[in-house]
């Protein structure tokens, strides 16, 4: 039998060769003089020859290598896993108030529920004793096996394979603490058609009707916020069992800069989670990030994520607590003086009156171009998009809004700060020609195609 050099990886292992001998590969070769370390070490054939022929040639040049059916290898490597479970799933059928403790890694990302159910209760009981000082009353073990039973239940609904050696292990567990609960046979075999006939359908009808629901509502919280990507395959993401759940993606943006997205997700009640709102990141072509959360309250889409971690503000309403809307600057304050500290999202009181119209009018009116006065100018700058105007003859220009000051910027094309003054000097000598070209620069929207999901 193949040496791990942990044995913990045997589930892992055995994950990678089940998927090679879905992809049509029946046989496996590695080096038998030294550990397994990584999932490299084993090379997969789809003929036995072309194995022999790979062994043979290693062992001329290196140590010892054997070629075996992968079915061999799977099925020890099956044998390692029972060896590592057993003692442990032994000491919790024996005692229901240990503590099931099982490594719940797997290779293809997907949480085992099933251990997460347990570690849900051990999180509750912890609580319970911090309460009450017990955690072995009638009151609790009542409290544990209901709190099981339901969560047995919700598992009975297509049980990944990997799961159903806990879900047995939990099964021992509640049927321990029912004859303890219900030491009367009678009332005991009654107590158990009540659940199979009446309770367990109950549960599972709640269950999908919440479950649906909630898919239905994170989905439409998903696409309002502009992240679409996460939208499609959010169902399959979700577990129902863990308490929190973060989903990542990696998207290019211009140039080499790239944005990195995390949203979070936190359970409320069984087959219901809350969207909280996301995490985006902007990443440079030096490796340097600026991140920052916007809350699901703050109803900041992406596009407009992208346009305030580029150091420009945007202009949103938001609704008070009795229901009417106030309109707010949003814009990015640094916290720390590190390149890649956290950044926080201001948001400026009603209070702080910054007027972009009457403040674009009065600088048309210092410079004599009244083009920048436009509504259009006004509407780009609340959402926080570039606005870009030419001079004719005198270059192209940039004026952002700068709601902390209650001012306007203005920049020359290499972004660098220019003043009304130098800007009046370059417009007066060609003021009087009739076509002073406009345009309006839109932040390139963050689409699915773009988008590279990354694993949890």
């Amino acid at each position: 039998m193949a040496h791990l050099s942990d044995p913990s990886m045997a589930v892992d292992m055995r994950n990678h060769l089940e998927k090679q001998a879905a992809h049509g590969h029946e046989w496996v070769v590695y080096d038998t003089d030294n550990p397994i370390n990584t999932q490299y070490d084993l090379h997969c054939f789809t003929d036995e020859i072309e194995a022999i022929r790979f062994a043979k040639e290693y062992q001329q040049i290196w140590n010892w290598h054997e070629a075996v059916p992968i079915s061999s290898l799977v099925y020890d490597l099956k044998k390692l896993e029972r060896s590592q479970l057993r003692p442990t799933l032994e000491t919790e059928l024996k005692n229901t108030k240990s503590t099931l403790k099982i490594n719940n890694v797997n290779m293809d990302g997907q949480v085992n529920r099933a251990k997460q159910l347990w570690e849900n209760w051990e999180h509750k009981a912890s609580q319970i004793q911090e309460l009450t000082g017990s955690k072995e009353d009638k009151a609790t073990l009542q409290f544990k096996y209901n709190y099981l039973t339901k969560g047995l239940n919700r598992l009975s609904i297509e049980p990944r394979e990997k799961e159903k050696l806990y879900v047995f292990a939990i099964k021992n567990v509640t049927a321990k603490l029912q004859k303890q609960l219900y030491p009367n046979p009678v009332i005991r075999f009654l107590h158990l058609l009540e659940n199979l006939f009446l309770e367990k359908p109950a549960q599972l009808f709640l269950f999908k009707t919440q479950k649906r629901d909630c898919l239905e509502k994170l989905q439409g919280q998903l696409k309002s916020a502009g992240l679409h990507h996460f939208a499609g395959n959010l169902g399959r993401e979700l577990d129902f069992e863990r308490k929190k759940i973060d989903l990542k993606s990696l998207s290019n943006l211009a140039g080499e800069n790239k944005l990195e997205v995390k949203v979070h997700l936190e359970k409320v009640s069984e087959g219901s989670y809350r969207f909280n709102g996301y995490t985006a990141a902007m990443i440079d072509e030096k490796g340097e990030r600026k991140s920052a959360f916007f809350s699901a309250h703050k109803d900041v889409n992406l596009n407009e994520a992208v346009n305030i971690l580029e150091g420009r503000p945007v202009y949103k309403g938001q609704e008070n607590a009795d229901g009417t809307i106030n309109h707010r600057w949003l814009e990015l304050t640094r916290v720390g003086k590190d390149p890649n500290a956290t950044h926080e999202l201001l948001s400026f009181s009603p209070s702080q009156t910054f007027d972009l119209k009457k403040t674009l009018l009065e600088n048309a009116i210092q410079l004599d171009f009244y083009s920048i006065a436009r509504e259009a100018v006004q509407r780009g700058l609340e959402a926080g998009n570039k606005v870009e105007f030419q001079i004719n003859g005198n270059g192209r220009y940039i004026v952002a809004a700068n709601p902390s000051a209650k001012t306007v910027d203005f920049f020359d094309a290499n972004k660098k700060p220019i003043s009304l003054v130098t800007l009046k000097k370059i417009i007066h000598p060609v003021k009087r020609e009739i076509a002073k070209e406009l345009t309006f620069i839109k932040q390139k929207d963050i689409t699915q195609e773009n988008q590279i999901q990354i694993n949890r």
